[in-house]
């Protein structure tokens, strides 16, 4: 089985390199953007399996990009991961009514980061 590819959009470099460090050694290959613009780019060139998705970004925020996401009959397949340090509990139900199919609270719990996206990319195909 060919290595699956996740794109983590983080507008802070050391919050990438994070999840870089602890994907990498399990297997997966991660792409990195920073911020929407990058994020649209890189899906249409890069083809990701999966998207963890900051909420909080600079321009468009993680809301609008996983309705746009979703919305693309290209991307809508692509399990987008709401991730954020923003206490509010709406927070989760609102990134699930945008079409998050998951939600991660930072610090992120490296278990559940890998426990998440093994189960999503599972459920994925």
């Amino acid at each position: 089985m060919s290595r699956r590819t996740i794109l983590v959009v983080d507008d802070q470099p050391l919050n990438r390199e994070l999840v870089v460090d602890l994907l990498e050694p399990a297997g997966y290959t991660v792409l990195e953007a920073e911020d929407g613009v990058d994020l649209l780019e890189r899906v249409q060139r890069e083809h990701p399996d999966l998207i963890l998705l900051d909420l909080k970004l600079p321009g468009p925020d993680g809301f609008t990009l996983a309705r746009q996401l979703k919305a693309h009959p290209a991307t809508r397949g692509v399990p987008v991961v709401a991730v954020t340090a923003d206490l509010l509990p709406d927070k989760r139900a609102w990134a699930l009514e945008a079409g998050c199919d998951g939600y991660l609270q930072k610090p992120l719990d490296p278990r559940e980061l890998l426990e998440v996206v093994t189960r999503l990319l599972a459920r994925g195909g």
